[in-house]
């Protein structure tokens, strides 16, 4: 402590500075001396010494569909070059199998979105739950390795079903495969009137508590000929048979069944 001029008695105030000078050469050491920490990331390289080559690139797995859409405006499944309609039946027939009902599209950068979207139309209408895009790559998707040679086999390829609200797929389409013979013949009994005759049909069907349908009707259609509004007609009014479980107590449903009718 130190004397005060013209005070009695002595200070009552500690000297802070050569304490704070202290503390600051304390923290200047310790700061020195702290170890600096650095976050690790690990990081897989490959090994120089290690001959092994590496696995071959492979096809999509076949539970995978993947449509691939070129700047030539051809388009693939799982790289294997086919029309729309044929497309339109492997998927559909894939899709039964498989859990989840997934399909892939990855175009060229080249490609219009218009292209894209109706692609996914077509997968969606036959039946995919959902539909995902790849990342656009400078290089292109894959590209194919094969032709799909034929055409679709005549007659009708009965989609798996969409489904909305209280009821499955499975459910959905036990109760259309013991019509699907009926709704063929709605087609091939028209046939030799239009033997050019093909394209796609939606069917659609809202569903009661008592698994009742309350309404029928072709939501959409592809068909051309002369004789198509006959088949339609026809292919609605089987429908309407259909019979279902119950869905229970203030439960609804709505079901969309895609149908591909081909002459061969």
């Amino acid at each position: 402590m130190g004397a005060q001029i013209g005070a009695k008695g002595g200070m009552s105030e500690i000297n802070m500075t050569p304490l704070i000078d202290i503390v600051l050469v304390v923290l200047i050491i310790m700061m020195v001396n702290m170890p600096i920490e650095l976050e690790s990331l690990g990081v897989k390289v490959p090994n120089p010494m290690d001959t092994t080559p590496p696995p071959p690139v492979t096809d999509a797995p076949p539970e995978q569909l993947v449509i691939a859409m070129y700047k030539d405006g051809t388009v693939s499944l799982n790289r294997r070059l086919m029309k729309e309609d044929r497309m339109f039946e492997q998927i559909t027939r894939r899709l039964r199998s498989m859990d989840p009902k997934n399909v892939f599209i990855d175009a060229d950068n080249s490609v219009s979105w218009r292209d894209v979207v109706h692609y996914i139309d077509v997968a969606r209408l036959a039946g995919a739950a959902k539909v995902g895009l790849a990342k656009v790559k400078a290089s292109g998707p894959a590209p194919a390795t094969s032709v799909e040679s034929g055409s679709v086999a005549r007659g009708m390829t009965l989609g798996t079903p969409v489904v909305v609200g209280y009821i499955d797929q499975v459910k959905a389409d036990a109760a259309a495969q013991p019509w699907k013979g009926n709704l063929e013949k709605c087609y091939l009994d028209q046939l030799p009137l239009a033997p050019e005759m093909n394209g796609r049909v939606m069917i659609r069907l809202s569903l009661g508590p008592d698994g009742q349908i309350m309404e029928h009707k072709i939501s959409s259609s592809a068909l051309d000929g002369p004789v198509k509004d006959v088949v339609e007609t026809c292919i609605d009014t089987v429908a309407a048979g259909f019979k279902y479980e119950p869905l229970g107590p203030e439960k609804t449903a709505l079901v969309q069944y895609p149908l591909l009718f081909s002459p061969g």
